[in-house]
């Protein structure tokens, strides 16, 4: 598990990086309404991606984690050839009913159908446990789009439709360069029968995963309605900030608890799975919280420092509240959604989405027209938080979750004795350059680091202790 992690992390991690720099860079070339035409462009592709492939991703880990023999790929690859002919139908269909988006709305349904291709290869390679290529697949893609950025930008001055171009030939130019490893070795050839439970237990996971999606884009839909795109450009630019550093990680620790989970269930071994979910939730809790901490804390002097002028302001009001909705929905996808994938239960997780959904719309409906950006931020914190007890209740109908409060004693007193000292120092720095906001995170990190240790947060001083006794010379012989 630790092994796992640790290489989904340092994708995640190295992916994130390029993404904090796109946000840092095309922040300061481009204004709020550039922006916000990739925001509304990358949201339109992922909500058609769910739609169009999401039973794909889906069925993955679930039908091949077994390792019983089970190979998606032939059957795969003819589904994704059936369904190009949505291209051409859903460009004229949205053009019909959204003519603003026509410009980079075919950019957009590219996009969408290269990220299901691309999310197909990482699933396979999660679910064959292979963490290496899913490492550099992962990396090379983020640089690909980040350099295909700078030159549609700044050579061609494309503006955001050049960012909603770069980052689909990323997804495309990255599939092709691992195809060899994907489609190596001898393949089973395309099964009506695998389809068919493909498509059976899929299906309703891409519903549900559809209403995640919607979720998840709907503010951006909201404020580009109401408030234009210029509006959506700088909540957007927020929100990429924050994901680029809470999102990830909780991914790459997520990416590791669904097979291992898979496999228990499938060994009958109960104990092990559920202690295995209490250490995921710890490790997950131990990554995640104190981040979200130190978000709030730096928040402002961090839009200022990374995002242009134009956007920081705002950002320095939305980041502390996107961060911890950010938490809430990591804490819902990567843990409580194992327990509907576990045992195939994908009606009890789009009661879930449905659930979040309505009550975000309702929310946004009701908050936006009063407080504008922020009340975007707000009706997230309450649709996310609200989800939380929701899947919970439904996990009892599934695969029920172990309730220990162990994982979130031990990481909230980490937390809470990182975040003063870390408080203190910020404030005792006016300013808002490298250093001011350098000095407050290395605090953090060290404080965060010894309590850590001290309370065994995810075993870690058990595992330091491990290695030193392992590592320990042995006495010499008489």
């Amino acid at each position: 598990m630790v092994r796992q992690v640790s290489s989904y992390m340092l994708a995640n991690i190295v992916s994130a990086m390029f993404g904090f720099a796109s946000v840092v860079i095309f922040t300061r070339l481009l204004g709020p309404s550039e922006y916000g035409i990739y925001i509304i462009g990358f949201s339109i592709a992922a909500m058609i991606s769910s739609l169009a492939f999401g039973w794909i991703k889906a069925s993955v880990v679930p039908f091949t984690a077994h390792d019983d023999g089970a190979d998606l790929r032939v059957t795969t690859g003819f589904a994704f050839i059936a369904l190009i002919p949505l291209v051409p139908i859903l460009y004229f269909a949205i053009s019909a009913f959204a003519p603003q988006y026509q410009d980079y709305l075919l950019a957009a349904i590219l996009l969408a159908f290269g990220i299901g291709f691309f999310e197909f290869y990482l699933e396979t390679f999660r679910a064959r446990q292979q963490t290496t290529p899913y490492l550099w697949a992962t990396v090379i893609r983020a640089a690909l789009a980040l350099a295909l950025s700078l030159v549609l930008v700044l050579v061609f001055d494309l503006g955001g439709t050049g960012l909603v171009l770069s980052v689909m030939t990323s997804y495309f130019a990255t599939s092709l360069i691992f195809a060899s490893m994907v489609w190596q070795h001898q393949r089973k050839p395309f099964d009506p029968a695998m389809l068919r439970a493909m498509l059976v237990f899929g299906l309703p996971m891409t519903v549900s995963g559809a209403v995640f999606v919607l979720q998840s884009m709907l503010d951006r839909f909201v404020l580009a309605g109401s408030l234009g795109e210029h509006a959506a450009g700088i909540y957007g630019a927020s929100a990429d900030l924050v994901r680029q550093i809470i999102l990830f990680p909780g991914v790459a620790i997520g990416t590791a608890v669904a097979p291992i989970a898979v496999q228990l269930l499938a060994w009958g071994e109960k104990a092990e799975l559920d202690q295995h979910l209490v250490d995921s939730t710890e490790m997950l809790l131990g990554v995640l919280a104190p981040a979200v901490a130190g978000l709030a804390i730096i928040a402002a002097k961090l839009a200022s420092l990374v995002l242009g002028p134009d956007f920081r302001l705002d950002a320095a009001n939305l980041i502390p509240l996107i961060a911890l909705a950010w938490l809430f929905r990591s804490f819902s996808y990567q843990l409580l959604h194992v327990s509907f994938q576990i045992r195939k239960t994908p009606g009890l997780m789009l009661a879930q989405g449905l659930a979040i959904l309505a009550i975000n719309a309702l929310a946004l409906f009701i908050l936006v027209p009063r407080f504008g950006l922020m009340g975007a931020a707000f009706a997230l914190v309450i649709s996310e938080a609200a989800g939380i007890v929701i899947g919970y209740l439904l996990t009892r109908r599934a695969y029920p979750l172990p309730l220990d409060p162990r994982p979130f004693v031990k990481v909230g007193l980490a937390t809470l004795g990182m975040a003063v000292p870390t408080y203190l120092v910020d404030h005792a720095l006016p300013g808002a350059g490298v250093l001011d906001i350098a000095l407050p995170v290395l605090v953090g990190v060290l404080t965060y680091g010894l309590c850590a240790y001290a309370l065994d947060i995810a075993g870690i001083r058990s595992r330091l202790k491990t290695l030193r006794t392992r590592s320990a010379p042995l006495p010499a012989s008489r």
